[in-house]
């Protein structure tokens, strides 16, 4: 008897919900570089001047949907572990054997060509 595996609808809906964030986001703005002058009296636009105990610099009100929306399936959409779905034996250990091979070889190597430079002077 052979079972099948389900998958989970979870990510696809977080995809999905992010895609239409992300849409309703950019389709909200008005796609513009600059942000729009504040309508605040003339004397708190001046360039860099504060009365004292107050700070130029506006903070911010509050995070933006999209944002907050991205952060959380970035959280939610994870890669899976190396330990999963065979992965780690059918793919790492064979690169890594390879690779760990590989650079033992060039070491070796290395070694014979200084050991030939040395018997063969110029």
């Amino acid at each position: 008897m052979a079972f099948t595996a389900r998958r989970s609808p979870l990510p696809a809906a977080i995809v999905l919900t992010i895609g239409v964030v992300a849409t309703w986001s950019f389709l909200a703005t008005n796609n513009a570089f600059v942000v729009a002058p504040d309508n605040g009296p003339a004397a708190a636009q001046s360039a860099g001047v504060a009365v004292r105990g107050t700070s130029t610099v506006t903070e911010q009100k509050g995070l933006p949907l999209d944002v907050l929306a991205l952060g959380v399936g970035a959280g939610l959409v994870e890669a899976t572990p190396a330990q999963a779905y065979g992965i780690f034996y059918d793919e790492l250990v064979p690169y890594a054997s390879v690779t760990v091979f590989t650079i033992i070889w060039g070491i070796v190597l290395g070694f014979v060509l200084l050991r030939l430079q040395e018997a063969f002077p110029e």
